[in-house]
């Protein structure tokens, strides 16, 4: 099955965003999915991404929130599971236009976030994940060439630490210009 068979359709269902606090998104999403029917919330879930650190000369992979506080939810009726959200503890609001307009997530927003998740099963869950981008550089640590899903996104680079094992892109997300950290590894690296 494609990671894009698991993921909606448009036309479907329209992705909207909660906003909670830190820390808390997997929780949140639990709590959604127990307590709002299916018809109403058909999927709830936060965006990890692979990290690299180096520890004692080895680099070790670890998963963190990419959108820390943001949870997305899969929705045909917004504003009836915007009445349910009242019930859910912790809850901090669901993204609008400050008048009482639920904004979904766009169209080409929606496509950037889908062309950097891979959604797997761990523990029973799905968890959506952006991983690592294989990259390789020249003598002056420009890069050449970039594996999915940074080879889509070349053109909005705007900082990158190679030796870190990262880079910077900007893109405009949830009605702001936001910057998008996203792992890298050297071609042929583990």
């Amino acid at each position: 099955m494609s990671n894009l068979d698991i993921l909606p359709r448009r036309g479907e269902v329209m992705w909207y965003v909660i906003q909670t606090t830190t820390g808390r998104e997997e929780e949140l999403t639990d709590v959604l999915k127990s307590m709002l029917p299916q018809t109403i919330c058909e999927k709830s879930f936060f965006i990890r991404r692979e990290t690299c650190w180096r520890l004692k000369g080895k680099h070790k992979i670890q998963q963190e929130v990419l959108f820390p506080g943001y949870v997305f939810v899969q929705t045909q009726a917004p504003e009836t599971l915007f009445y349910q959200l009242k019930k859910v503890p912790k809850l901090s609001k669901l993204l609008s236009d400050g008048e009482e307009e639920f904004l979904p997530v766009r169209e080409d927003e929606q496509e950037f976030l889908e062309s950097l998740i891979t959604v797997e099963e761990k523990d029973g869950k799905e968890v959506y994940l952006v991983k690592r981008s294989e990259i390789q550089v020249d003598e002056e640590g420009n890069i050449v060439w970039a594996g999915t899903p940074l080879s889509r996104y070349i053109g909005n680079v705007v900082r990158k630490r190679i030796r870190k094992r990262y880079v910077v892109i900007e893109k405009e997300l949830f009605g702001k210009k936001r910057t998008v950290l996203l792992s890298v590894r050297l071609k042929g690296e583990e």
